[in-house]
C-alpha cells in the first residue's frame, strides 16, 4: 500500500496523545551532579522518565486505535513497525539486560574541552543497574569488571569509553582516569556553589526539565569553539560575550538563561528574545490560520479529484488534527531581566510543550515519513518485473521448445573478378 492523505490523517489522529510527561520525582541537582567534572564547558541533563515510557506505551497501543483499526492495511503496516522496534529493544535487554524503555530513569553528560586533546566527559546514568548489567556489556566485548573499592570498572579497549558501577548504583560512561577517580572511595561531590559552572547546571535542573543544556565555555573552549566559525557574525559574538547559555524544555512550555559580559549585549538579546517569542506565537498560529482557510476554500473544488473529495468528506477529521496538534498562541511568557548581573530569563508555558515549541508534530511526521518509506518500497518490490528463467533445451519437451533459427546461408562461391589487360 501507499499512505494517502487519509492514512496520514488516520495516523495523525492515532498519534494525538504523544507528548511529554510530568515526572513527579525527577533527579534532584545533588542526585544529577554528584559524578559531575569540576567545571565543565558542556552540561546536558534529560529525564527519561518523562519522555519514554508514556510515548513507548502509545506506540504498542496505536494499531489498535479506533482510527488505525478501521484501515487494515494501515494498521498491518504499524503492527509491523512497533514489530521491529520490539526486537531492537529485545536484542538490547539480550545484550545488557537492560528495558531501555524502563530500566533508566534520567542521564546527564558533563563535558570538558581540552584542545588539543580529545574531549573529557563522564555520562552519569541513572535507573535499575546493577552488576549483572555490566557483566553483560562488558561480555559483548570480551571484557570483564574489575574492583575499585566498593565500585566496578570496565575498560573497553585503548583510546575507547571505559564503563563503571557507582556504589549507589549509578551507570558510569567515559573518559577511563575520570571514571576510575569516581569509584573510588575517597571520591568527593565536586561544588555546585552558586556563579560557578555546575551551580548553572543545578539551577537548570532543579527547574525540573525534560531536557536541558547549559554552555558555560572556558576560554580555552572558546578558542576552540571560534576556530570552527566564520570571523564576526553573530554566532562569534555569542561564543565569545556570554558567561552562560542555558536552554530547558519542560512538559509544558520551554525556557533558556543568558549572562551576557555587557549591559549592551544584554540588551540585543533581550530583543532577540522577545522576536522569538514571537515567532512561537506565529508558529501556532500561522499553520491554523492556513488550515482554516484552505478547508473553507474546498468546497469550492469538489469533483475536481478523488483526493480533493475525500479531504472535503474528512474536514472534522483534519480540523481535530489542527486543534491537536496546535495552539492558539495565548501562552504566557515570564522574562526576568537583571541589570546588575546582566542575566535574562525567559520562560514560556502553557498546558503542554505542544502549545509553546511546535514540535507536538515532529514524532508524527517522522513516523509518517518512515512508514511511507515503507510502503513505497513493498509497494515497489510488489511490481518489480521477475527475470525470465533461461530454456534448457536438453529438459525442455521439443513441442515447448522455441522454433530454432534458420540457419544462415554461406555465400555462393562465385570466380575472382578479372580486370581488362591494360593498354600499353
Amino acid at each position: 500500500m501507499s499512505l494517502g492523505i487519509i492514512e496520514v490523517i488516520t495516523l495523525l489522529l492515532g498519534m494525538a496523545g504523544f507528548g511529554l510527561a510530568n515526572n513527579p520525582k525527577p533527579a534532584t541537582p545533588d542526585q544529577a551532579l554528584r559524578y559531575a567534572i569540576a567545571d565543565p564547558d558542556l552540561v546536558a541533563h534529560v529525564d527519561a522518565a518523562s519522555l519514554i515510557p508514556g510515548n513507548y506505551k502509545l506506540l504498542g497501543q496505536l494499531a489498535d486505535q479506533p482510527q488505525i483499526r478501521s484501515s487494515p492495511e494501515l494498521q498491518k503496516l504499524v503492527r509491523e513497525v512497533v514489530g521491529e522496534i520490539e526486537g531492537a529493544r529485545g536484542i538490547a535487554r539480550f545484550a545488557t539486560g537492560l528495558d531501555v524503555t524502563a530500566d533508566i530513569t534520567d542521564a546527564t553528560a558533563f563535558v570538558q574541552l581540552a584542545p588539543p586533546a580529545e574531549p573529557s566527559f563522564v555520562v552519569a546514568v541513572h535507573g535499575k543497574l546493577g552488576q549483572a548489567n555490566l557483566e553483560k556489556i562488558a561480555s559483548t566485548v570480551g571484557a570483564s569488571p574489575t574492583r575499585i573499592d566498593a565500585g566496578w570498572f570496565v575498560s573497553l579497549g585503548t583510546g575507547q569509553p571505559a564503563l563503571g558501577l557507582t556504589r549507589d548504583g549509578v551507570m558510569l560512561v567515559g573518559s577511563p582516569a575520570l571514571v576510575r577517580d569516581r569509584l573510588a572511595d575517597g571520591w568527593r561531590p565536586p561544588s555546585h556553589a552558586a556563579g560557578t559552572s555546575l551551580g548553572y547546571a543545578a539551577d537548570a535542573i532543579g527547574e525540573r526539565p525534560v531536557f536541558a543544556v547549559v554552555a558555560t565555555l572556558s576560554q580555552t573552549a572558546r578558542g576552540e569553539v571560534l576556530k570552527n566559525l566564520p570571523s564576526g557574525g553573530l554566532a562569534a559574538d555569542l561564543v565569545t560575550r556570554h558567561k552562560l547559555a542555558a536552554l530547558s524544555v519542560f512538559h509544558n512550555g520551554v525556557g533558556w538563561t543568558w549572562i551576557d559580559s555587557t549591559k549592551a549585549g544584554l540588551d540585543a538579546m533581550e530583543l532577540v528574545s522577545s522576536g522569538a517569542v514571537d515567532l512561537l506565537r506565529a508558529a501556532q498560529i500561522a499553520p491554523r490560520g492556513v488550515a482554516k482557510i484552505a478547508l473553507g476554500a474546498l468546497d469550492s473544488y469538489r469533483g475536481t479529484s478523488a483526493q480533493v473529495d475525500d479531504l472535503i468528506q474528512h474536514k472534522a477529521d483534519l480540523m481535530k488534527v489542527v486543534d491537536a496538534y496546535t495552539g492558539d498562541g495565548n501562552f504566557k511568557v515570564a522574562i526576568d531581566r537583571n541589570p546588575k548581573t546582566l542575566r535574562l530569563g525567559v520562560r514560556a508555558t502553557g498546558k503542554t510543550a505542544g502549545e509553546v515549541v511546535p514540535f507536538g508534530l515532529v514524532a508524527p511526521l517522522a513516523v509518517i515519513g518512515y512508514l511511507t518509506e515503507r510502503a513505497d518500497a513493498a509497494a515497489a518490490k510488489a511490481a518489480k518485473p521477475t527475470r525470465p528463467t533461461a530454456v534448457d533445451p536438453e529438459r525442455t519437451p521439443p513441442a515447448a521448445r522455441p522454433p530454432a533459427a534458420p540457419a544462415a546461408k554461406p555465400p555462393s562461391a562465385r570466380p575472382p573478378a578479372t580486370r581488362p589487360p591494360t593498354r600499353p
